[in-house]
Parts: structure tokens; sequence; C-alpha cells
């Protein structure tokens, strides 16, 4: 069976490749990419991750619907699902050194709030929208995104992607600084994300003691607000998906 995402190395540098058409969010990417996490954290030659995809038309679009809405879930099968993504971002906000986003495709949905759990953002310029479609699609926001995402859009611009679903391309990203660069080709981008990656060697504790300092406010609203949420929206969002 094909992966949904290799790893592969290039010096001190895991490279994560997302190995899907549209690298869709269900359990099993979950649980490839913590499975990915571990040996990564399990490697001491390693000081960076570099997330990508290896379409050439998505980096990720997000929560796999198709999934989600089949007659074999239920409320519970959902509320697992979704408790299992706020811990991966937690892990990602908190993991002891920097996990990059080389955003070479269209990033909608759970794969937008993916992005901006990374500690930086790089995109090309040539192919690729980012957008929030949840306010059309009925995939409601658990409380934790919205500081997770806010780490890295400033309020006002994620009010507009937010409340409108627009779609926006690298350059404005980079107008808002939601990305540190913008990369003309896929090539362009790989190159100059595995030298900004290469750049780090930093001390494993250190790091993730700044990370889940920084991100306290993620990891107060996971703690107090994320699992009473899902609890209450799972079944009516069981009941809204059984019906499209």
């Amino acid at each position: 069976m094909t992966a949904l995402i290799k790893i592969t190395t290039e010096q001190s540098v895991a490279i994560l490749t997302m190995n899907t058409a549209e690298n869709r969010h269900n359990p099993s990417f979950i649980a490839e990419l913590n499975q990915h996490l571990d040996s990564i954290e399990a490697n001491g030659d390693i000081n960076a991750v570099v997330l990508t995809s290896s379409s050439d038309k998505s980096w990720s679009l997000g929560i796999d619907l198709q999934w989600m809405a089949s007659s074999d879930n239920t409320p519970t099968v959902i509320a697992d699902f979704m408790d299992s993504i706020g811990q991966l971002f937690k892990r990602i906000v908190t993991f002891p050194m920097p996990i990059i986003a080389a955003l070479n495709g269209h990033t909608y949905g759970n794969g937008s709030v993916l992005a901006c759990a990374c500690d930086f953002r790089f995109m090309k310029s040539d192919k690729g929208f980012f957008c929030f479609p949840e306010v059309d699609v009925l995939v409601p926001f658990v409380p934790s995104m919205f500081p997770i995402i806010n780490k890295a859009i400033n309020p006002q611009f994620f009010n507009r992607l937010a409340m409108t679903g627009e779609r926006v391309d690298a350059q404005k990203l980079l107008q808002q600084n939601v990305v540190e660069a913008i990369f003309a080709d896929e090539q362009a981008l790989q190159a100059g994300v595995l030298e900004f990656a290469q750049s780090f060697n930093k001390n494993r504790w250190i790091y993730a003691q700044n990370k889940t300092q920084m991100n306290k406010p993620i990891l107060d609203v996971m703690a107090a607000q994320d699992s009473a949420f899902i609890e209450n929206i799972s079944t009516l969002l069981w009941k809204k998906l059984q019906q499209k």
C-alpha cells in the first residue's frame, strides 16, 4: 500500500512529503504523521522538519469529508477523530525542533490550520491558493484552532478569510506576513526551504521550552474548552453530514 506520507532525510533535515492527490486528513493520515514524528524525535541527528506535498496541485485540502460522512461512522468516532487532530496540533506547537511548511499547492480548511500550527511557512507563487472554507462545508472550528491560526495570521485578516471563505494567493499571504517568503516555482521553493531548514542546529530542550511557553494560550484553550465543544458538536456534525 502506498504510504500516505513519505519520509526522507537531507543531512540534518527530515522531509515529510504528503503523498496523495489532496492529502486529506482522516484517522490513517493522523496516525501515519504521528509515527513519522515519533521516528524523527528518536533520531538525534535531525534538527528540523519540512512538511510538503508530492502533488503538483495541492498541499492539503483538510478534513476528509468523504470519510467523515461515511455511514459506518458514529458521533463517537467523529469525536475521537477531532480529538486526535487536536493532539496532533498540540504535538506540533510543542515539538522540540522547527516544523516548516513548504506550501507547494492549494491549502484549505484543516490543511490551512495545519500550516498555521507549523513554526514557519513558505509558498510558491505560480500555483496554489490558501483558504478557510469551513463556513461553506459545515465543519466548525474547534476552539483551540483560533489561537493556532492567530499565531500565524493577524485577527483582522483571519476574520475576513473565515467569514467569507475567500481564497488568497501567495503574494497576499506574503503581504500579510503569513509566509516568510515566496518562490517562483516548485524547484525554487524546495531548495529555499531546505536551505532555511538546514540552518537550524538548536538544542531540543530549549526549543521545546520556548515553543511551549509561546504557545501557552493554545494549550490553555485546548485543556479548558476543546473536549466539551467536541462532545457537544460531534452528534450535530454527524447528523448534518449524513444529510448531505
